[in-house]
């Protein structure tokens, strides 16, 4: 599924009209009929509040369609009609001479009238606003939301009215929708900002655009199918043996975090790498070799004795790594010692930001995996200009510096600075320690076995958020032991279903 601001929405919609000829009149006829047709099955009795623009018409559309299955449909008009769009006028004339009673929403009785309505388990149809709206919701607008977000069940049209399509963020109020019917794309505000809670369920409406015209206008921001993910997962051939599944270095801890280390190493392993070897300073060995069973641990006094690297077939640098000068000597030494792809998280993260010459050692070859605290050292920005323009910002910064960078958070961002991927799984039930040294681990591991950098970031993302959404199921919350515990019947449940 792909994701579309506003004006390349409305682009492509106008293109349709101008270039193909199709009249915008049997493009609000396509959106009304297929909506209602999903909506039919939803219940007997339906309120529609209808701005008088587009969002209208199609929400006249919809009552005309649901009137016709036989079903009881109540008409709400909010707005000055002088004004309504022409489409949206031939949708209001029919409804008229089919006798259809049709309420101009205007006074305090009105709005009492549709309260009535709405507390009687009725279902709520909201299409009072679309894509178009650019200034904050007041007046009588605002008392209808008020009023539609009594509903628990309301079917916004599009987008929630009230919601900016691009920010997600409410003008002042936004629907709270229980299922959003959206027209060919999904909307950047679906997936930023308080957008993500107000949109429900997203169904994505096919309404006829032409694809060549979803081509020209396609902004390469994508929601990839489950589908896509399990194609990436390789079947493990039946004659290998364990130094076909990927040499997969893990080079970090220190004497405060030794915890990281251990977390991203038993990531790897219960991902199915073939050897993986910890890298870490001596003051913590011991320790880790009581802990890790499967990986062997080399220990280090000084970064001098750090050698063997070009062995490797990943690298994975940073987790529980410090920031002291021996930290930044191991992370020079893992960079430039080596031509192998490298993954790059936490610690790592922190001292390239100090180090920003580094950077043109590892173009071509790297996944970096920040949280936005540390996207915000790297690119010198506070963290919510990044967050409120996450998009643009990682695929600026992938473009710049030729690398894969996976931007940690609800709704992950991954990109080679071309294509755009957002990854839905995961939740906040993962907000805990060491979720991005499991992360790091699941991906190195994944490189190891021979996927290439951008799959090895979308599915490890995937991987990881979906293993906390199946145990999250039932649990309260979920830490990074939980998901480790879990990664080998995750993936071959996931292998199975191809």
């Amino acid at each position: 599924m792909e994701i579309f601001r506003k004006t390349s929405c409305k682009k492509m919609e106008g293109e349709a009209i101008e270039s193909f000829k199709i009249p915008s009149i049997v493009l609000m006829e396509n959106a009304g009929e297929r909506i209602a047709n999903y909506i039919k099955n939803e219940g007997e009795k339906f309120v529609i509040i209808a701005g008088v623009g587009n969002n209208g018409g199609d929400g006249l559309v919809i009552s005309r369609k649901l009137i016709l299955s036989n079903k009881k449909v109540h008409i709400f008009i909010v707005g000055n009609l002088d004004k309504c769009s022409s489409e949206f006028k031939i949708n209001l004339d029919i409804l008229i001479n089919m006798k259809v009673d049709i309420c101009h929403l205007k006074s305090e009785e009105d709005l009492l009238n549709l309260n009535r309505l709405i507390e009687r388990d009725t279902l709520i149809i909201d299409a009072l606003f679309g894509i178009g709206l650019n200034r904050n919701i007041d007046g009588i607008y605002k008392k209808v939301i008020s009023i539609i977000n009594k509903s628990e069940k309301v079917f916004s049209i599009d987008i929630p009215s009230g919601m900016d399509s691009d920010t997600g963020k409410a003008l002042g109020i936004c629907v709270k929708a229980y299922k959003t019917f959206t027209i060919e794309c999904i909307k950047r505000g679906f997936i930023h900002n308080e957008g993500v809670i107000n949109v429900g369920e997203i169904n994505v409406i096919n309404i006829d655009i032409p694809k060549e015209l979803k081509e020209k206008n396609s902004e390469k921001v994508y929601i990839l199918p489950r589908e896509a993910y399990i194609d990436k997962i390789k079947k493990r051939d039946k004659l290998g043996h364990k130094g076909d599944f990927g040499k997969v270095g893990i080079i970090g801890g220190s004497k405060d975090f030794v915890g990281a280390v251990y977390i991203a190493s038993e990531a790897a392993i219960r991902t199915g790498s073939g050897l993986v070897t910890l890298i870490t300073n001596k003051d913590i060995a011991s320790i880790l070799k009581c802990r890790v069973i499967e990986a062997i641990v080399k220990e280090y006094e000084s970064t001098y004795e750090i050698s063997g690297l070009d062995k490797f077939d990943v690298i994975a640098c940073g987790p529980g790594l410090g920031r002291s000068n021996e930290a930044k000597e191991v992370l020079y030494k893992s960079i430039k010692e080596t031509k192998c792809p490298l993954v790059i998280d936490a610690d790592g993260l922190n001292i390239l930001s100090e180090n920003k010459d580094l950077l043109n050692y590892i173009k071509n070859r790297s996944i970096l995996t920040p949280h936005l605290g540390e996207m915000s050292r790297l690119i010198g920005k506070d963290i919510k200009s990044i967050e409120d323009n996450k998009i643009e910002i990682s695929k600026k910064f992938a473009k710049e510096n030729n690398v894969i960078l996976l931007l940690k958070g609800y709704n992950t961002i991954i990109t080679d600075g071309e294509y755009v991927y957002i990854n839905k799984t995961g939740s906040s039930k993962m907000a805990s320690g060491g979720m991005g040294d499991c992360l790091t681990g699941i991906i190195a591991s994944l490189i190891g076995q021979g996927l290439s950098l951008i799959d090895s970031a979308l599915l490890g993302a995937y991987i990881h958020g979906y293993s906390s959404d199946f145990i999250g199921e039932k649990m309260y919350s979920v830490s990074a032991r939980d998901i480790i515990n879990v990664l080998p019947k995750i993936i071959e449940d996931l292998l199975c279903e191809n």
